[in-house]
């Protein structure tokens, strides 16, 4: 098998041909680490990097294999871990600078999972700071690049998982999501991203925002890998295939892409043509005051979790970060009080809608990504905050383009527990859609390679 194109196999493929020793998990781990070298610099998707750690997981695997041990269903499959979940003797330092120095002693039972399933471990992955943005612009580690569009936020919180995997750095990552942190950078680097039902994949090991909405999650270049990446970190139940797609009418209230509107109906449509049920429903809920009543929700609980820690060093933490705690701390009881109905109603209008319906259509995001120096849209979480907050899987993929070649996406919501039949619905669109593409950032940093030289 030819190495030079590793990175252009998903992560199915690689397990595959690393468990048939038509590679070796060395080469694959060497090809993913020159390859982060040559790329990473400007993409600053990674904050540490293991590379003697990864090399020597990856000989010992092949040694195995080379034993006659079965292969695993990970076996070599180049992963990274968001750093805001421990994975031992990296730094586990969440964005904040504070914690820069702090490393885990222990794997979190997901890291774990992955490694005792044949996965190898690059390094871990810049975020937004705190978990509590969307933009990645990380101020002690660097403002993550998207590879669609330099100079553009790939998204967040987990900014540095989508753009690493977008880019080929890695086949698969950990994201976590607690408003939309794993969709959001999906839906921006045009990859894929699976929000877990909540509980399903353990959260010990994870840094916390908002207990009650945190859950990790595998982010990749195809739905089969975040199926097979979920079997390996949790148990799912098996769960009817889904026949009933609605989608809710609220999503025209937002203002909206056009190209995010086209992607909508064109998923719609296509769902209709594999043989689904997909109807307009009346949902009752303004995404803007859920989405802000949301982020008061979480600068809450990380004012409760870190602010003492950020009156105590505040050069640790960022002015945007220590703002946002304030904002969080300006609230009356009341005003706070309100927020949490609100969320309640939302997640109640939610899971109303799926007694019906087994699965909902929605975008992912309003907008594509946008640059880094320009203005921030509040909407960013709209469409995702619901799910969050109601704690149902939601499976976020590509599915569109704007004119100037920036990804667009949708996201299909299910039922609790019914992740299985969520990404299977989630394989059939993703085929018909087609919408996957690979990213400028090779083709500029091979031009100014050659234009160097």
């Amino acid at each position: 098998m030819s190495t030079s194109a590793l990175h252009r196999l998903d992560a199915t493929a690689i397990a595959e041909a690393v468990g048939a020793r038509a590679v070796s998990a060395v080469e694959v781990t060497r090809h993913h680490l020159d390859r982060i070298a040559r790329l990473d610099p400007r993409l600053k998707a990674f904050t540490h990097l293991d590379a003697p750690g990864a090399l020597a997981a990856a000989a010992a695997l092949d040694a195995r294999l080379a034993q006659g041990e079965p292969p695993q269903p990970l076996a070599g499959v180049p992963a990274a871990v968001k750093a805001n979940v421990a994975a031992a003797g990296l730094p586990w330092h969440g964005g904040f600078g504070a914690f820069a120095r702090r490393t885990a002693r222990t794997d979190a039972p997901c890291v774990a999972r992955l490694r005792a399933a044949g996965a190898i471990v690059l390094g871990v992955l810049n975020l937004h700071e705190g978990a509590l943005g969307a933009t990645t612009a990380n101020p002690h580690f660097g403002a993550t690049q998207n590879p669609h569009r330099p100079g553009f936020t790939p998204g967040g919180s987990s900014g540095g998982s989508g753009a690493a995997v977008a880019a080929g750095l890695c086949a698969l990552a950990l994201g976590t999501d607690t408003l939309g942190s794993i969709r959001i950078p999906a839906a921006y680097c045009g990859i894929f991203g699976h929000k877990p039902t909540h509980g399903l994949v353990p959260a010990d090991g994870l840094m916390p925002l908002v207990e009650r909405w945190d859950v990790i999650g595998p982010m990749a270049r195809s739905v089969r890998d975040l199926t097979r990446a979920l079997r390996v970190l949790a148990r799912p139940d098996p769960a009817p295939p889904i026949g009933r797609v609605a989608v809710p009418d609220s999503w025209e209230t937002v203002d909206t892409h056009p190209a995010v509107a086209a992607a909508l109906h064109l998923a719609s449509d296509l769902l209709r043509g594999l043989g689904r049920s997909v109807e307009r429903v009346a949902f009752p809920v303004d995404h803007h005051r859920v989405r802000l009543a949301g982020f008061v929700t979480a600068a809450a609980e990380a004012d409760r979790h870190y602010g003492g820690q950020a009156d105590r060093d505040p050069q640790g933490f960022s002015a945007a970060f220590r703002q946002s705690l304030a904002f969080a701390r300006g609230f009356a009881p009341e005003a706070r009080a309100e927020g949490e109905r609100r969320l309640a109603e939302a997640a109640a209008a939610l899971r109303a809608a799926l007694l019906s319906a087994e699965a909902l259509l929605l975008p992912t995001t309003p907008q594509p990504a946008f640059p880094h120096d320009g203005p921030v849209p509040v909407s960013q979480a709209d469409f995702a905050a619901p799910a969050s907050i109601a704690g149902l899987p939601a499976v976020a993929l590509p599915a569109g383009w704007t004119r100037d070649g920036l990804p667009v996406g949708v996201q299909l919501v299910g039922r609790p527990g019914a992740d299985l039949a969520l990404l299977d619905l989630a394989e059939e669109l993703a085929q018909a859609l087609q919408a996957h593409r690979w990213p400028i950032i090779e083709e500029d940093a091979c031009a100014s390679s050659h234009s160097s030289t």
